[in-house]
């Protein structure tokens, strides 16, 4: 019967309230085929027990193709409304038929379909409701995927919608919140809510996203449709918790260096943590406008497999809204089929703290053995493969520089809050061991011992701090011997462009004279102090020594991690030294400037082309994109461009992603169809079926009316071409001027931009 009508069985086995319905199976259209008149007049027999020759019926389509999920071919078949009589019926029945057979589909399974589908049709009958007011209501935005219901309405039905190309009245909420909706809707609030509420309760029970179409008859609220939303595949690129990871420009040897040392890991963890083995790397992480950007999309399906909404990790760092409808954060009943799974990956955490231990005893090693190959002279190649050789020995040290600290964290909150409890704030204890590590790992222990050493006392400050001959010679040394143990820190301990410390020993001698000496004698409370009873001290006990021990060992991998991972420093530098004697950079930094893939180009050719000009124009772009606002935001895969001080001309809702930049050409009619060219904007006042051809031939698409569900926002979808709807004024433009159509944030610019290219 096709989708639509296995649909409105769904609806109707929820107890929704749906019109009374009815589905002509699509072996009737195959005996159609073979006998017209014997098969139409069967169909008539049926409905005559069924037909009331006083009311009106809708006449629909119900395709195996059609609200599948993967296509929704909008528009491409004939529906009818209103129609009585049975001869009446009899003919759209069949007119819905013939539409399989449309030029329109033709085109449209030629762009979007294999050649192994075999469309077949069925037909619903449904009794017409005659609303007040009818719509839309999706229960995720199907442009985006954001957590958030949208209602699209207007006064009578959706074809008398359709005919006065008004655009629809918009509301959204969002975990029980509007976070847009008309001063002066046609809606009231609680028929709003009403509609939210049963939409969400729907799409519970159909387990996917939906999209549905209801309708009002200032009485009752009835569901006609409801459909999967389709192509919310769409990546969401987000960099509010990137930035508080990774902050600032990431250059590209810098991005190459770090997506191929974290990112496998990050994968490594999601695929235990789900059973989910289809991550790439790459997938991951996003890189626009030289800043890193997380993939939300692939977070969120985590998340979801463990029975947590998928905007956990937005709400663990807080930066979604409230609302009376906001998830919880805990594990829901979808965590139960990855128990087996979450406890292997749980044993093999067992004794990580023993590995550490090992690990740090060879890596520790093979990382000063890479640090003297590489004050020999050598040449491109050789440093490549020093390089490399720095990967596959900080690969083991990533995995371990993200495990410890999350479990140092799991296990300080766990105590934590045992303590808590029991009214002992974990802030105040002194964790066994965490002494003795600030002094090894933590630079600002031993800059504060060497300033109560040689400044403490002296009325000086660093610009002219002077000490005895004598005491200076003793300060050189110990200097030289902290940057032995700490020379590699830099400002930055992800970012291996960043100038380390040894590289400005002046730097050091004046941060050891401004320390500031805490003189505060509190002294801090001891475990052993604690009075608890003594069933609680047991697991506390246990709970002490184990955060105990992962807070010491987060400061030893950490150490580890950024001395080896400082080794790339060193190496690229030595090989930028190389290439600008070379002749391909003009400056040993520059070498930050090519991705890691270019770098190996470059070595491996016979005869490296200069890269000056490609160093300048990233140079340019990393200064202008340090100067203007981002986007918090990137939906799909394209970077949109960034604008900086232009007047946006027009205006609209985006439903359909991506950018585009081509001549505008205004279709008004039939009449005009002949003028659009391939890769032109197409401006439109409106679309219908019959204007489903021009799709294929554009680059972008503009509306003047329509909404997320009209026929331009669904086809532009589905042909993968950005799409602005309610774009108030778009056919006055000229013919040929050229114009920037932004499927991300609605805008439309015109040819004098200032663009980010």
């Amino acid at each position: 019967m096709g989708s639509k009508a296995a649909n409105i069985h769904f609806l109707l086995r929820q107890g929704i309230k749906v019109p009374e319905s009815w589905v002509i199976i699509w072996t009737a259209y195959e005996d159609n085929l073979r006998d017209s008149q014997a098969t139409q007049l069967a169909i008539a027999r049926e409905l005559d027990e069924i037909i009331d020759p006083q009311k009106s019926y809708a006449v629909r389509s119900s395709a195996s193709v059609e609200d599948s999920g993967e296509f929704s071919c909008a528009g491409l078949f004939n529906s009818y409304l209103q129609v009585q009589g049975m001869e009446n019926i009899i003919t759209s029945i069949s007119n819905v038929w013939s539409s399989l057979e449309s030029p329109e589909f033709a085109s449209y399974c030629k762009h979007n379909m294999s050649a192994e589908n075999n469309p077949r049709m069925a037909v619903i009958i449904q009794e017409m409701v005659q609303p007040l007011f009818s719509g839309v209501v999706f229960t995720k935005n199907p442009v985006s995927g954001f957590s958030e219901t949208i209602i699209e309405s207007g006064p009578g039905t959706g074809e008398s919608q359709a005919q006065s190309h008004k655009d629809p009245e918009r509301w959204v909420s969002k975990w029980g919140i509007w976070s847009q909706r008309p001063e002066e809707g046609l809606l009231s609030q609680d028929l709003a809510r009403q509609i939210v509420s049963k939409a969400t309760d729907i799409s519970r029970q159909y387990k996917k996203p939906a999209d549905l179409e209801w309708a009002w008859d200032g009485k009752e609220l009835y569901f006609l449709q409801v459909r999967p939303i389709t192509r919310l595949d769409i990546p969401v690129y987000s960099n509010r918790i990137a930035r508080e990871m990774i902050p600032g420009i990431i250059k590209p040897l810098v991005w190459s260096v770090n997506t191929q040392l974290i990112n496998p890991v990050w994968v490594y963890i999601l695929e235990r943590l789900t059973g989910e083995s289809s991550w790439s790397p790459e997938s991951l992480t996003g890189h626009y406008y030289y800043r890193a950007y997380f993939n939300m999309n692939i977070f969120g399906r985590v998340f979801e497999r463990l029975g947590m909404p998928a905007e956990a990790l937005e709400l663990l760092f807080g930066l979604e809204q409230d609302g009376p409808e906001k998830p919880k954060m805990q594990p829901g009943i979808g965590i139960i089929h990855r128990l087996p799974g979450l406890m292997s990956f749980s044993i093999s955490l067992v004794g990580i703290n023993n590995r550490l231990d090992r690990l740090v005893k060879v890596k520790k090693p093979a990382y000063e053995k890479l640090a003297t190959n590489m004050e020999n002279e050598l040449d491109t190649r050789e440093y490549l493969q020093l390089a490399s050789q720095i990967f596959d020995e900080t690969r083991e040290v990533a995995y371990y520089n993200i495990m410890v600290p999350m479990l140092a964290m799991m296990h300080h909150r766990l105590f934590s809050g045992l303590l808590g409890k029991h009214g002992c704030d974990v802030r105040l204890m002194e964790l066994r061991g965490a002494r003795e590590a600030a002094a090894l790992y933590n630079p600002q222990h031993t800059l504060q011992a060497l300033h109560k050493a040689y400044f403490e006392g002296l009325d000086i400050d660093a610009e002219n701090a002077s000490l005895p001959p004598e005491k200076e010679e003793l300060l050189k040394k110990d200097i030289d011997k902290f940057l032995k143990d700490f020379g590699h820190l830099s400002d930055s301990g992800n970012d291996c462009s960043s100038i380390p410390w040894r590289e400005s020993p002046d730097l050091i001698r004046r941060m050891i004279v401004q320390q500031r000496i805490d003189n505060d004698n509190h002294q801090p409370q001891l475990y052993q102090d604690l009075d608890l009873p003594l069933g609680q001290r047991i697991l506390t006990g246990i709970l002490f020594r184990r955060t105990s021990r992962f807070v010491v060992d987060r400061e030893k991998i950490s150490s580890l991690y950024t001395y080896g991972y400082g080794q790339f420093r060193t190496c690229f530098v030595k090989l930028g030294e190389q290439l600008v004697k070379q002749g391909v950079l003009a400056d040993k930094e520059d070498v930050y400037f090519l991705y890691w893939s270019e770098l190996v180009e470059l070595v491996d050719a016979q005869k490296p082309e200069p890269q000056q000009a490609l160093v300048s124009s990233r140079r340019q772009e990393i200064e202008y994109y340090r100067k203007v606002a981002v986007p918090e935001i990137i939906l799909g895969s394209e970077q949109p461009p960034v604008v900086k001080g232009v007047q946006v001309e027009l205006h609209g809702i985006p439903t359909s992603l991506g950018t585009y930049s081509g001549p505008a050409r205004v279709i008004l009619g039939i009449e005009d169809f002949e003028k659009i060219k391939e890769g032109d904007v197409l401006i439109i006042p409106f679309a219908d079926v019959g204007w489903t051809p021009l799709f294929a031939k554009a680059g972008a698409v503009v509306s003047e009316s329509g909404g997320i569900l009209s026929h331009t926002s669904i086809v532009a979808r589905e042909y993968r071409i950005p799409a602005v709807v309610s774009v108030s004024g778009a056919c006055q433009l000229e013919d040929g001027v050229r114009v920037t159509v932004n499927g991300y944030n609605g805008d439309i610019t015109l040819s004098t931009w200032e663009s980010d290219e």
